[in-house]
């Protein structure tokens, strides 16, 4: 027990006793490095050597690295608009506006010429039979067989109806 109470006390001991120890071995080697660099100084200022810190000679000195101008670019006859379509997109844009139009001439037809429809607008919806034989049918067997209908046939049925006979009845069955 008294292991786990003294454990952060240990623990925290020990990182800053590592992190002195990293911290003299890092200044170790800095001192060693000024150390040599004043040795060698000295060495060269009695004359000795060529001045280039030892061990390194003469031609693996580091020298500049200059680098080279780079070419310069190709110059363009002329300058290419990248905002303008290409002479494909153009050929296919035009021949879609001369189709849209040709299409436009046959439904609008022009101003000055006759209306394509002679007939005039007709706002009602004619509605069909909704099954074969619905006309010969009676009231009643109409209501029986909605009765089992889907609610489209039902909507049908009832447009129909009101269109033709308006049975209350049938008109009932489909509410």
């Amino acid at each position: 027990m008294t292991s786990l109470i003294t454990l952060p006390i240990r623990l925290s001991l020990e990182l800053t006793a590592r992190a002195a120890k990293l911290g003299v071995d890092a200044l170790r080697a800095v001192t060693g490095l000024l150390e040599r660099d004043e040795a060698d100084r000295a060495h060269a200022a009695e004359g000795g050597g060529s001045g280039v810190p030892w061990p390194v000679a003469e031609e693996q000195q580091a020298r500049p690295i200059v680098p080279e101008p780079p070419e310069p670019p190709e110059p363009v006859a002329t300058p290419i608009d990248f905002d303008a379509p290409s002479d494909e997109r153009s050929a296919v844009a035009a021949q879609h506006q001369r189709d849209l139009a040709r299409q436009l001439d046959g439904v609008v037809g022009d101003r000055h010429q006759q209306p394509v429809c002679d007939q005039p607008a007709d706002p009602t919806v004619h509605v069909g039979a909704p099954w074969e034989g619905y006309d010969r049918m009676r009231a009643a067997d109409i209501v029986a067989r909605l009765r089992s209908a889907d609610a489209a046939t039902r909507a049908v049925v009832r447009l129909y109806e009101q269109q033709g006979k308006a049975r209350s009845s049938v008109l009932a069955a489909t509410g």
